[in-house]
């Protein structure tokens, strides 16, 4: 499979992944908003507060991946699709951690 084939896969992808983002914003937000018991660690809020940020930045990550990979045309198409998956596998992981520390 040649690199661009592979790029607009990732690409792909990475635009799935924007589908339930309406509905994770809505939960961030809630999140930010709620009000804190007062018993958590400190170690806990960073991990909440890490994850929050990080999945509230995947659209922006995402569109200017995809404008790069449009202008680039070639030159290092595949890095740049690939990234979108790098911010996803970074959610997934802080979401864990989360679920780990809860």
């Amino acid at each position: 499979m040649n690199k661009k084939a592979l790029s607009i896969i990732f690409l792909v992808i990475g635009g799935l992944a924007l589908l339930p983002y309406p509905f994770l914003m809505i939960g961030n937000i809630m999140q930010i908003a709620g009000v804190r018991s007062g018993g958590e660690s400190a170690l806990l809020l960073f991990v909440v507060f890490a994850f929050v940020i990080v999945s509230s930045l995947y659209l922006s990550t995402y569109l200017v991946c995809l404008i790069l990979a449009i202008v680039k045309r070639k030159q290092g198409i595949l890095l740049i699709s690939a990234i979108p998956l790098f911010h996803l596998l970074l959610v997934f992981a802080l979401l864990l951690v989360w679920f780990l520390f809860e």
